[in-house]
């Protein structure tokens, strides 16, 4: 999901030529099988997984003793905000201190989103964030994109987005009303996009209508601390905005991955729709 963005930020360029790593029989773990295997990697790509390999040996050759440990790919975080600018705030981590401890975890690839305002274009958003992440990231990563209003100039925009910058995935919010909000009617137009260009739609799936009504709610009480926040946000807003956008993606037969499913109402609804359903959802 999201155009592959390669960055070596960071890796100075005479460390970057002719890399090669001997991994020395650690167990290999694929998505099929376990098996005590070598592994041999140059100038980043494994080029032989397999009992024994003898590669030529060379000044730039690292072997590593990987007995009884587990040798396994670097992992993907398909959803992260690095220096996200949000209602005021920012996200603590930027593409550096961010991506330098995902390599650290074994994250060798992130996922962000680059989400415009209202009104504001999308490839410029995608520009911007790209212009944070470049001169930073220590690891491959990639970006999805928000679609936060919908005009004709949007649907243009998507189409430009997934020909000619790579992205193949769209995020869109049902939850923070006046600023990343889109209705029932934008819903339907976005998701019908990414039906025609092939695109992932993702939905961040709350009934933001409610949500608003349940932190004025809170406010009024006197609730302004961290516990305000689930309070004003019961299952049940969750569970219906799922419901909703499933229904919505069904009338256009778009495939749907709903992110951060947090409620065992919301997972049941999900679990429901991919039993009944004839479209993808994940």
């Amino acid at each position: 999901m999201g155009c592959t963005i390669t960055s070596k930020a960071g890796m100075p360029p005479q460390k970057q030529a002719q890399q090669r790593l001997l991994i020395r029989g650690g167990k290999v773990v694929n998505d099929d099988l376990s098996v005590v295997a070598d592994v041999y990697v140059e100038d980043g790509v494994v080029q032989q997984v397999g009992p024994n390999l003898n590669p030529e040996p060379s000044t730039g050759l690292i072997v590593l003793d990987a007995t009884n440990k587990l040798v396994i790919p670097g992992g993907i975080d398909t959803h992260t905000h690095m220096e996200f600018p949000f209602m005021g705030s920012r996200s603590k981590d930027d593409f550096y201190t961010g991506t330098k401890a995902a390599i650290a975890g074994g994250t060798t690839m992130i996922i962000d989103f680059a989400i415009p305002q209202k009104g504001c274009s999308l490839i410029e958003a995608f520009d911007t964030w790209k212009s944070w992440a470049d001169p930073k990231v220590c690891c491959d990563y990639s970006l999805h994109v928000a679609v936060t209003w919908w005009s004709n100039k949007v649907k243009e925009e998507m189409e430009n987005l997934v020909r000619n910058k790579g992205v193949n995935s769209f995020k869109m919010f049902m939850a923070y009303k006046d600023v990343y909000m889109v209705n029932d009617e934008e819903l339907y137009a976005a998701f019908s996009c990414c039906k025609e260009l092939g695109a992932v739609a993702q939905v961040h799936a709350e009934n933001g209508e409610l949500i608003a009504q349940g932190a004025k709610k809170m406010l009024a009480m006197g609730i302004t601390g961290p516990e305000g926040h689930e309070l004003c946000r019961p299952e049940e807003v969750e569970a219906e905005a799922t419901q909703r956008a499933i229904t919505i993606a069904n009338a256009v037969n778009c495939p749907l991955y709903v992110v951060h499913v947090m409620s065992k109402s919301s997972a049941r609804v999900i679990s429901h729709a991919r039993r009944e359903a004839c479209f993808h959802l994940a």
